[in-house]
């Protein structure tokens, strides 16, 4: 009677371990497209550097510029610092014969969410969607002429997201379960506010663009701000659509370790998306009449125009943030209203 219950216990216990997940093979593919996109941000960062740092000098005293280059090293930093801590990781499942020894002891360590690499990549990947998302509500706030009203509910929301996912990591990080129902509810609840911030406030400021750009469809004959719209719903739909990814992951399986394991490349496109805009804009590689076009005009400063299109070249600009966003020549001024 006794090797009923121990035999189902023993039963159970072999169903578990073959249901885990190939997480080794899992984790070393979205560390090895890490490590690409990592590569890539290199490039889009001494890009981005390039643009702020000759954007400042020609403006002249203006702190912004600048600003923006301390928010792009940042993410930089954080970038970097995550793809280290991948490396680490991966050197730790591949090579440490006291996980190696074990049966299915790589997929058991990436499954081991006490471990502290694993808390401090999924730290380092909050803080750097919290510095995006920070530039992304900043930019918001100076394309709506610097009205402290339109950023409060999107700063509302980002706060909301990052004490709940910080909360979960904490509560991982201390032993709870991958299952624990709570926790889970504050993922989806934490996902889902990520998805609103960024889409909302990267879809509020393309149509803020294209909605001033109507002024200049009677005298070019088309809205000259729309391939300028574009590029920055292009831009930051990489970062939503692959959070968009994560979420589905997230809400498909009963620990969401799909989801986790993600987060590797993810981090690395929070980087992408704000140095992408500041360098194809800075480039004056903009979209406009369905094809992508080089400009290298550069407008004056301004400092009572959100946007401004110069009587020979015209460019959207929002001054408070200093980010350029150039456009081709235009024979004519337009202003957005105060």
């Amino acid at each position: 009677m006794s090797s009923g219950p121990s035999s189902d216990q023993a039963a159970a216990a072999a169903a578990a371990f073959a249901a885990i997940p190939p997480l080794d093979k899992m984790s070393l593919v979205a560390i090895w497209v890490e490590t690409l996109l990592y590569g890539i941000n290199i490039v889009m960062y001494l890009g981005a550097a390039y643009v702020l740092v000759g954007n400042g000098k020609r403006r002249g005293p203006t702190i912004v510029p600048y600003a923006l280059l301390i928010a792009s090293t940042l993410l930089f930093t954080l970038s970097t610092g995550h793809v280290a801590v991948s490396l680490r990781q991966l050197l730790q499942a591949f090579t440490n014969p006291a996980v190696t020894s074990v049966p299915k002891g790589s997929s058991l360590y990436f499954l081991n969410q006490t471990d502290p690499l694993v808390f401090a990549g999924q730290a380092l990947y909050l803080f750097n969607v919290l510095v995006q998302d920070l530039v992304l509500i900043w930019r918001l706030y100076a394309v709506y002429n610097s009205d402290w009203r339109v950023p409060i509910l999107p700063l509302i929301l980002e706060a909301i997201n990052q004490v709940t996912a910080l909360y979960s990591i904490v509560k991982f990080f201390h032993g709870t379960a991958l299952e624990d129902p709570i926790l889970r509810k504050y993922g989806i609840l934490s996902w889902s506010l990520h998805l609103i911030i960024n889409i909302g406030v990267t879809a509020a400021i393309a149509v803020k663009i294209w909605w001033h750009g109507r002024r200049t469809v009677t005298i070019r004959g088309h809205n000259a701000y729309a391939g300028v719209a574009f590029t920055i719903m292009e831009s930051g739909g990489l970062f939503a659509g692959a959070t968009f990814v994560l979420y589905v992951f997230f809400i498909n399986t009963s620990t969401g370790t799909d989801a986790l394991v993600g987060v590797s490349p993810v981090t690395q496109l929070a980087t992408l998306s704000p140095l992408l805009i500041i360098t194809r804009v800075g480039f004056g590689l903009t979209h406009s009449g369905g094809r992508s076009q080089l400009s290298s005009g550069r407008v004056a400063p301004s400092h009572n125009e959100a946007v401004h299109v110069n009587i020979t070249r015209s460019q959207v600009s929002d001054y408070a943030s200093g980010d350029l966003y150039p456009m081709q020549a235009v024979k004519s001024e337009s202003a957005m209203d105060a």
